[in-house]
């Protein structure tokens, strides 16, 4: 009998997803855990099997991968199947991206207010009826500016904050979520036009979305 459940993944461009897929007490020979991208086969990283003293055996196995803005509305799934057991588990990724506007005063001056707008991509499926999505996404702002929940606005789709650009600045983790800069409403390659850098820090996310318990 087949059984299937889909999970939604609040993201932003640029996290580093670690998604886990464990199977319990299955029996040899096993079958194989098929990871897919949008029903395409994916290669997937630290697969582990261990066996117990009465002959259980027990998987972990883990698909690592860099969310980017194309990947709205993708799922992602684990899937294992052997005889008449069927069980698939999917992540239905919710991709947000990140603008950030400045006006030319600001940033002559270096002080006033840069303001942040968070946004789902077009292709990521609606939230509408979902209470969950948008609380995830502000909470991962907030951490991210040390702003609080309740101060960033909410648009539909759209999440806005302010910042002084200052905080702007010496934030590290904004820069790996690429975000699109704008100075008086026209496109810079950076925040204020100045020349860029590299740095930025990378966290890798980790993410059971699956536990697939096997009936002998």
């Amino acid at each position: 009998q087949g059984r299937e459940h889909i999970k939604r993944l609040v993201v932003l461009v640029g996290d580093i997803i670690d998604l886990e897929c464990q199977l319990l007490e299955a029996s040899l020979p096993l079958s194989e855990i098929r990871w897919t991208f949008d029903g395409k086969p994916q290669q997937s990283e630290n697969f582990h099997m261990e066996t117990n003293k009465d002959g259980d055996v027990f998987v972990d196995d883990h698909l690592i991968f860099i969310i980017t803005e194309k990947m709205g509305a993708s799922t992602v799934s684990c899937e294992y199947s052997k005889g008449r057991y069927a069980d698939r588990v999917g992540a239905e990724l919710h991709v947000h991206t990140l603008e950030i506007e400045a006006r030319k005063e600001v940033c002559e001056l270096g002080e006033g207010d840069i303001r942040m707008v968070f946004k789902e991509t077009n292709g990521s499926r609606s939230t509408r009826g979902s209470a969950n999505v948008p609380g995830r996404i502000k909470a991962k702002i907030s951490n991210i500016t040390n702003v609080r929940s309740e101060d960033i606005r909410v648009n539909e789709t759209e999440y806005s904050l302010y910042l002084p650009i200052a905080r702007v600045k010496n934030n590290e983790q904004i820069l790996p979520i690429q975000p699109r800069y704008t100075m008086d409403g026209s496109v810079t390659d950076s925040l204020c036009g100045s020349a860029g850098t590299n740095s930025g820090v990378f966290i890798v996310i980790g993410i059971m979305i699956a536990v697939l318990a096997v009936t002998n």
